[in-house]
């Protein structure tokens, strides 16, 4: 059921780059700040046999919806970051995070009575040790859905596409997720969805869906055991879902891009080394949708994607990547490019 890609249909991927520069993109989803500690472990507790971390410096970068805007602001491109978070010091830290980096332009509603999704990660020695969660993932008020929507509204038609990221914590509902991609579809503007969770009817209509593997076999409720399962079961979903195409990220096995009327696409991984797969689905659909904007060929796109998600696995923490990285990323691999 797969198709191998012939490396010569893509030789012109390079080229492609140029188009990709100056997108405008707006991100709208669950917004969170990562809090990074680096530390160094000696020794053991003597209150239980856990490590003792000492800290020698923090790290703070935009996590969630926010991080994937980072990345399309990062590839030369102009993200609208649309998103809540609480009048407290993580609101405010998130805030001075996204400023350090270029190209995104934020439109956050401050509330009161909810906090700023904070992920606080120990990193000994380069691996991750704990991670700890501060966060309200109850579904948000009508009265502050309609907030965000008027703020979606008014930006809506200054974009060349749309990213719903959503990691379940709030602010995509059922009924505001069909309300934004309706407006999309009435301006003729694409929707790519992160998708979360077990029921993908909320994002019917959209242009494409990125699950990764696990989250694509939370969604049908059925176990797959051969790539032709994968096939037909993308397909079905696909068509149950109206949707333009479904890339469904495979860790170390690349990526499967199902499209109508196609055979599978399969796209083995780009990744030389793996440090840390934080962020990567970020990266994979802030690259795929600066192509789409650019109206390069969804294969194209999803190699692209893939590219770029070969890199940012290889750094360590939440991390995006530059258009020269991934420049360099396709020039590195003669299959990809010529000269």
């Amino acid at each position: 059921m797969g198709d191998a890609i012939m490396p010569a249909m893509f030789s012109e991927d390079i080229k492609a780059l140029t188009a990709c520069q100056g997108k405008r993109i707006l991100v709208i989803g669950d917004v969170m700040l990562d809090e990074y500690h680096w530390c160094d472990v000696k020794r053991i507790s003597p209150e239980a046999p856990v490590p003792v971390c000492s800290v020698k410096y923090t790290t703070l970068v935009p996590g969630g919806a926010a991080n994937v805007a980072h990345n399309v602001g990062a590839l030369a491109s102009q993200a609208h970051l649309i998103g809540v978070i609480g009048e407290d010091s993580s609101g405010d830290k998130l805030q001075q995070a996204i400023k350090q980096g270029e190209g995104v332009t934020t439109h956050f509603i401050r509330v009161k009575n909810r906090p700023t999704i904070l992920k606080s990660r120990i990193i000994a020695h380069h691996q991750q040790v704990v991670r700890v969660d501060r966060e309200d993932s109850s579904p948000f008020s009508l009265s502050l859905q309609r907030q965000v929507y008027a703020q979606f509204v008014r930006v809506l038609p200054n974009v060349d596409a749309v990213i719903l990221s959503d990691y379940a914590k709030g602010l995509l509902t059922t009924a505001f997720t069909k309300q934004v991609i309706a407006a999309c579809q009435k301006q003729g503007i694409p929707v790519i969805v992160d998708p979360k969770g077990q029921d993908y009817r909320k994002y019917k209509g959209a242009s494409l869906l990125t699950p990764n593997f696990g989250e694509f076999t939370l969604a049908i409720k059925k176990e797959l055991t051969s790539e032709s399962d994968i096939f037909d079961a993308g397909q079905k979903l696909r068509h149950k879902l109206q949707l333009a195409g479904l890339l469904i990220t495979r860790s170390e096995k690349g990526m499967s891009l199902i499209t109508p009327n196609q055979p599978k696409i399969d796209i083995p991984t780009r990744a030389k080394e793996v440090s840390d797969i934080t962020g990567a689905g970020d990266t994979v659909i802030a690259t795929l949708s600066i192509a789409l904007a650019a109206k390069l060929p969804l294969a194209m796109a999803a190699h692209l994607a893939n590219a770029a998600a070969g890199v940012v696995v290889g750094k360590v923490g939440t991390a995006s990547l530059t258009l020269a990285e991934l420049g360099h990323a396709l020039d590195d691999d003669e299959r990809y490019f010529t000269a």
